[in-house]
């Protein structure tokens, strides 16, 4: 019987009838249909991750608590979406997946365009996405048993409310209006729905398939935005409060160019995670068979 460890679904095993020693044993986690069990017997090794120029093993298993779903039900995959986002806001560690409450973005840079509302050039640094993982995924489509063609996957979700804390510097025109500053920026989104869709391609390797992602599109829709920013106009109170009411009556002329350039951002981020999520899992641990 393994003895127990600190980290679940760890085991000591004996291999090739070889007892190994406290220094030798080799750690994997087990893909196990019930995760509820805390242990389980391994009776092979194969999709083995070798680590430490093979000193060690470990054996990848999907995030705990995320159980298997047949491929036609959503439902399931709906439920598991939502145990995964509620893993993710403390962080993926086994997957070097970082938590994601809040989600953090370098930079947000936004060049002023002369054909648009915004003429602006806008840098956003440090930003922090609060409350991202608080979304209710409503609709999850594109997964298949057809691994001989990319799916198509598309998802979507509903979050109440969204906020965006960033260090910025903006220089330009907001509706003719002069605008300049830099200090600290907050954007509040109201009942933020969100449409994800990329292309999953499927690659082979030992005899298990992986999934890899390319582009990742977001398209948004809110029902309100509020804005604040510090320090406007180098602290002028007056100026500072009627340039953002203004930018708040206009919330949606002025979301319709600032939110693309955030959605293409954050896709980069969500793609990025979601390739630390799927390169160590085969696709066959995702789903039972039918």
């Amino acid at each position: 019987m393994p003895k127990a460890h600190k980290y679940p679904y760890i085991l000591y095993l004996a291999i090739n009838n070889k007892r190994w020693n406290e220094q030798q044993q080799l750690e994997l986690l087990c893909v196990n249909d019930k995760l509820e069990y805390k242990y389980k017997q391994c009776s092979t090794l194969t999709n083995l991750r070798y680590l430490n120029n093979h000193t060690s093993i470990r054996f990848i298993s999907p995030v705990e608590p995320i159980t298997r779903c047949h491929f036609a039900d959503e439902k399931c995959m709906i439920e598991q979406a939502h145990k995964l986002f509620e893993k993710a806001a403390t962080g993926v560690p086994e997957n070097d997946i970082p938590a994601l409450e809040p989600l953090k973005l370098d930079k947000i840079e936004m060049l002023g365009d002369k054909n648009s509302a915004l003429k602006i050039d806008l840098i956003m640094n440090d930003v922090e996405i609060h409350n991202y993982t608080k979304a209710r995924v409503t609709s999850i489509k594109g997964f298949s048993k057809d691994l001989s063609k990319p799916m198509k996957l598309v998802s979507q979700n509903i979050n109440p409310r969204i906020t965006i804390k960033s260090k910025y510097k903006i220089n330009g025109n907001i509706l003719v209006l002069p605008i300049r500053g830099e200090g600290e920026l907050t954007m509040v989104l109201d009942n933020l729905k969100t449409r994800f869709s990329t292309t999953l391609k499927v690659e082979e390797r030992d005899g298990n398939h992986f999934l890899s992602g390319d582009t990742i599109k977001l398209e948004t829709q809110m029902d309100n935005v509020h804005i604040d920013m510090t320090n406007l106009f180098n602290g002028d109170k007056t100026l500072s409060e009627s340039m953002l009411q203004v930018m708040n009556y206009n919330w949606r002329l002025l979301s319709d160019d600032l939110t693309p350039i955030i959605n293409e951002a954050l896709g980069n981020k969500v793609k990025e995670l979601l390739l630390k999520f799927f390169k160590d899992i085969p696709y066959e641990d995702y789903f039972l068979a039918d």
